[in-house]
């Protein structure tokens, strides 16, 4: 089968390393691959129009970009008369315009369930009909096993969290009252529980004040639960941000926008951003990795496989999928938003005591090497692939 795969922009080089990865494991899998970077390309449109001239793909995969793209009405399916995979990374709602332009023969791979509960009840299951599960894969190949617990305990780097640094910001702030109002309630519901989807929350709360949710006129004030998700995100990561440091743990911190934020920690070494390569080079340095999992609350982020096969224990919040897949205290390491203060002190122990995380990593990484890797993710994206309609 030829696959081609085309990438665009991405911080922190992360959907690229992703679509490379990708790459690498189809190869692996007995098919030809060819990735194009559509960066290097002065006009996109006119660039995968001579794609589309150049090869007769069996399977277009794109990450994150192109369910929009239209040439002379042609979708990128189309266009390529091959199916198109799109896996969506991030919260899908933040991509709604992208999403409605989106051709229904398109299959959609979503990190979290519960967006696609969320697509389908806004826009109708006939919508966008192929939609799929694809948690996360690991963004790396597997490290070398250290020797032994004395190998482990003397990485160099104890803690480490590799991120962007948000302050919690109110884009609805601007809005009617009434309207931040409800935005404002909704919030409220969303930070008293461990997790809800915010798509959830704020139907609730527009039901309540009367919005007839199975009108399709509705669908705009629907999907601003993107707001929602953004506000909790980064309200709980800031919260995180406070408490670590109060610990005086030692953490290496890599990462955008921290620098007016340090003067919190009394034990620090910030690298500045890093690209994803570069971080997973100081994973296999670390003994602990904290992950904050982007309110992915029934899915995933890519971080803690990364870690595991890094050689290093991640310190993550708890997501249903993890939960699922993982057990706690024997192969990861998981803390509650409703119970932070419990879930520093376990930090610090695990950080102190690294004959406690080393067992926990040795049965991760082996947990994630088998189920958790490109090359056991791609059956997804194939039967993906064979559902999309004839082209």
């Amino acid at each position: 089968m030829l696959i081609l795969i085309m990438k665009g922009q991405s911080q922190y080089e992360g959907t690229r390393t992703f679509a490379d990865l990708a790459a690498d494991a189809m190869r692996r899998a007995g098919h030809e691959v060819v990735v194009d970077d559509l960066t290097v390309a002065a006009n996109l449109r006119e660039r995968i129009e001579e794609l589309a001239l150049q090869y007769r793909p069996d399977l277009l995969f794109t990450i994150n970009i192109l369910g929009e793209f239209r040439s002379e009405e042609r979708t990128l399916a189309g266009l390529f008369r091959a199916p198109h995979v799109l896996w969506h990374t991030d919260y899908v709602f933040n991509h709604t315009e992208r999403l409605v332009r989106t051709a229904a023969e398109t299959a959609l791979l979503m990190v979290d369930p519960t967006q696609i509960e969320g697509v389908h009840s806004v826009f109708g299951a006939a919508r966008h009909p192929n939609i799929t599960f694809f948690p996360h894969p690991a963004a790396c190949e597997p490290a070398p096993d250290d020797a032994d617990l004395d190998a482990y305990a003397a990485r160099p780097i104890p803690l480490l969290w590799s991120g962007t640094c948000h302050r919690p910001e109110i884009p609805w702030k601007q809005s009617p009252p009434k309207v931040q109002k409800l935005f404002e309630t909704a919030l409220d519901h969303a930070l008293k529980v461990e997790w809800a989807p915010p798509h959830e929350i704020l139907d609730r709360v527009l039901a309540d004040a009367g919005v007839d949710l199975s009108d399709p006129a509705n669908a705009g004030s629907r999907t601003a639960c993107r707001h929602i998700d953004t506000v909790v995100r980064t309200t709980r990561r800031f919260a995180f941000v406070k408490a670590l440091a109060k610990t005086g743990l030692p953490v290496t911190i890599c990462g955008d926008n921290w620098k007016d934020q340090l003067y919190r920690f009394k034990n620090v070494t910030y690298l500045g951003p890093q690209p994803m390569p570069k971080v997973v080079e100081l994973m296999r340095q670390s003994r602990v990795v904290l992950n904050n999992n982007g309110n992915f609350g029934g899915g995933s982020h890519e971080r803690p496989f990364t870690i595991l096969l890094s050689g290093a224990l991640p310190f993550t919040d708890t997501s249903r999928y993890y939960e699922q897949v993982f057990e706690d205290g024997e192969d990861i390491a998981m803390f509650r938003w409703m119970d932070l203060p419990t879930g520093l002190d376990r930090l610090r122990r695990l950080i102190d005591h690294p004959e406690e995380a080393y067992p926990m990593v040795q049965k991760g990484k082996a947990k994630a090497l088998r189920d958790h890797t490109w090359d056991a993710r791609l059956p997804i994206i194939f039967a993906a692939a064979e559902a999309c309609p004839a082209p």
